[in-house]
């Protein structure tokens, strides 16, 4: 029988300061989608590798994968979770700072608000919302439903710029698609931008311009066939601060009208 790993262990003792005037290294997503760390901010080369060995281990509670990738900032690594439980976890020894149990798994990085003193962190999770926790304790600031449709999902990093954020937008329309009663498809990729420190939606952008309506036709199952739908944004965006435009990919295609003769 499988025996879920105990809570994390708490840190102890006299709480240690944040260094909050240590640089933020802006690697991987949300901060760089290169997902490339050169190796003098790493700080290890490959003839390090056959040497290192296990500092600490950390597994999560009520989880059987993990899909957040971590971040460190101010000698905390900041993780979340399956059972959509966010971690900050000492650098040094792996125990927990705090914990904040937000409701959804969350399946992005927890990006950290760089140069501030009371910095956020910000993070999405698979029922469509977007997070803004302190970082210092974990306590939510604010809450948003990035996207009205009932399958909307938040699985690529949001990206801070300026006084915005901007938060991808997926679907998990697809296994709502397997029910031959089901009507598809209805959802439409998008990026919203968000007030940072309000958590406000600004503007939606969709992939998909026009809303899906009934085409007219029905599947064998007699159901109506909608469209144009699709196009969900599963990853992260770029900002391209010199031209004052941002970059995205969606995921898959969408489906028109003319694609719903099979």
């Amino acid at each position: 029988n499988y025996t879920p790993p105990p809570g994390p262990k708490m840190c102890e003792g006299p709480k240690k300061a944040y260094p909050l005037d240590k640089p933020l290294v802006k690697a991987g997503w949300g901060y760089d989608n290169r997902r490339f760390i050169a190796g003098d901010v790493a700080g290890i080369r490959k003839e390090d590798l056959p040497r290192l060995k296990l500092k600490w281990a950390f597994g999560y509670p009520g989880a059987i994968q993990g899909r957040s990738q971590p971040v460190i900032a101010m000698d905390t690594i900041f993780v979340g979770s399956q059972d959509g439980t966010v971690y900050a976890l000492d650098l040094e020894t792996g125990c927990a700072r705090w914990a904040t149990k937000t409701g959804a798994e969350v399946r992005t990085t927890i990006v950290v608000e760089p140069g501030t003193k009371s910095p956020q962190l910000y993070f999405g999770d698979v029922l469509g919302n977007a997070h803004a926790l302190d970082a210092l304790t974990g306590k939510e600031i604010w809450r948003t439903h990035v996207d009205s449709h009932h399958d909307s999902t938040v699985t690529g990093t949001p990206v801070p710029y300026g006084d915005m954020l901007y938060v991808p937008v997926s679907s998990t329309e697809v296994g709502s698609a397997e029910d031959p009663k089901y009507a598809c498809c209805t959802f439409r990729g998008s990026v919203v931008a968000v007030g940072r420190k309000t958590g406000q939606e600004k503007w939606q952008a969709y992939t998909v311009e026009q809303e899906p309506k009934p085409t007219g036709k029905k599947t064998r199952a007699g159901t109506d066939i909608i469209a144009p739908s699709g196009a969900p944004v599963w990853g992260s965006p770029t900002v391209d601060a010199k031209r004052g435009l941002l970059y995205f990919g969606s995921g898959e295609s969408y489906s028109s009208p003319a694609d719903t003769n099979s």
